[in-house]
């Protein structure tokens, strides 16, 4: 217990310092805070993965991966301000970490949470993305995002990805009748991570400048994201 609470707020601290650094001045200075912020969020999932491992072991093996894939794609993504003859390419590497870490996350859900004879709650996490896939896409088009030619589709794959994760929390919340606080956290986690990415297609896919302000926001909501997702294991007996 000791342990985790000093990794969550040393990771606090350090992603504060990532987002002042992020707004002040991007720099090889900023990744180097980014990637350190985002390590203690994997180290905090490891720790309380590895004091217990018993029960819910594929979601929590599962997550575990699924955060350093998030921290893989941190990386990759911070790359694309220092070489932006390359941005392109960092930008699809990072979202290809961050899908496969989304596809973790989800797949430990219904492994450890789904229980047999539900349909409707294995059926919803996969159709229900769909839907919100849909409105995003006729809200992004009037707020002038455009993903571009070239990564349309992969932006498509990756919203699916991360909206399957989502509607997948909130299933299983659901089924479980909201009783089980790791899952309650998670479903938590879930909905500042899309707000996040939301927020971040902003950022990167429309054109003009976005106010400090606004890049601080969904940092913000990032790191809450992956923190309480890796914290709610904690809850698991």
């Amino acid at each position: 217990m000791v342990v985790s609470i000093i990794l969550l707020c040393l990771g606090a601290v350090m992603s504060t310092v990532f987002i002042v650094s992020k707004v002040i001045n991007y720099s090889l200075k900023t990744i180097i805070f980014k990637t350190i912020a985002s390590l203690f969020f994997v180290a905090l999932a490891i720790v309380i993965f590895a004091t217990n491992p018993q029960g819910h072991f594929y979601f929590k093996l599962f997550t575990v991966l699924g955060l350093f894939f998030g921290l893989l794609g941190d990386v990759l993504l911070g790359f694309k301000y220092i070489t932006t003859k390359t941005k392109k390419i960092w930008i699809l590497a990072g979202m290809f970490a961050f899908a496969i870490g989304h596809i973790f996350y989800f797949s430990g859900l219904l492994i450890d949470f789904y229980v047999p004879g539900n349909t409707l709650f294995i059926v919803l996490p996969f159709t229900l993305p769909v839907a919100i896939i849909s409105i995003y896409l006729f809200v992004a088009r009037k707020v002038g995002i455009n993903f571009g030619k070239g990564m349309f589709f992969f932006g498509l794959f990756y919203l699916y990805c991360l909206t399957t994760m989502l509607s997948t929390s909130l299933s299983m919340v659901c089924l479980h009748k909201f009783g089980i606080t790791t899952l309650v956290m998670f479903f938590s986690g879930a909905i500042c991570f899309a707000t996040s990415d939301f927020m971040l297609t902003g950022a990167y896919f429309k054109e003009g400048q976005r106010p400090k302000a606004y890049m601080a926001i969904y940092s913000v909501f990032y790191y809450v994201a992956q923190f309480v997702i890796a914290f709610s294991l904690f809850f698991l007996v």
